[in-house]
């Protein structure tokens, strides 16, 4: 012991070769990782060559060498236990924002697919569609900028839903279809 503590290299790596089985099983024992296992295990040969300890016997050293693998390995565990946390958590992050974009992507197609149907239109009922259902205004609003009577209005617009009912119908298939797809991942 004296010779362990004076920082003989013969010394210490005739306990090295004693005990290094020992401890790696230890370690390993508790993590369940054989190369974490061996660094611990090193790591703890490491810091009894760099600190000034005094054992009175084998067992004594026996003792504070379990005790620094032990640490050491519960270190090990809860860091491995965070990072796998925080890679699950940006895991599905990922698989939402995966999904929020194509999710994103379909209704922007579903949006342009009604607008090129809208777009097609005749012109004063695509005028009178735009501005009473895509800028907000009212019928008589619409009647006013337009110079023609809300029951004009009403008309084109109900002539426009019907042109546009059979889009908005597919639209609404596709939607649906999008939802039922999305619950399937």
């Amino acid at each position: 012991m004296q010779r362990i503590m004076d920082k003989d290299p013969a010394a210490f790596n005739e306990v090295y070769e004693k005990l290094y089985r020992k401890l790696f099983l230890f370690a390993k024992s508790l993590i369940g990782n054989t190369e974490e296992a061996r660094d611990i295990v090193a790591e703890s040969f490491v810091k009894l060559w760099a600190q000034n300890n005094t054992f009175s016997n084998m067992v004594h050293l026996q003792v504070y060498c379990c005790s620094v693998i032990k640490n050491a390995c519960i270190d090990y565990l809860r860091k491995d236990k965070l990072r796998t946390r925080i890679e699950n958590q940006l895991g599905q992050a990922v698989a939402l924002s995966e999904n929020a974009i194509e999710r994103k992507y379909q209704e922007a197609e579903l949006i342009q697919l009604l607008y090129e149907r809208i777009n097609q239109l005749p012109d004063r009922m695509q005028q009178v569609f735009k501005l009473t259902y895509l800028d907000g205004y009212s019928r008589a609003e619409v009647a006013q900028m337009l110079n023609l009577s809300e029951n004009t209005i009403r008309n084109t617009n109900a002539a426009a839903m019907k042109a546009l009912r059979l889009t908005l119908e597919h639209i609404m298939i596709l939607i649906f279809l999008a939802f039922l797809f999305s619950l399937a991942h």
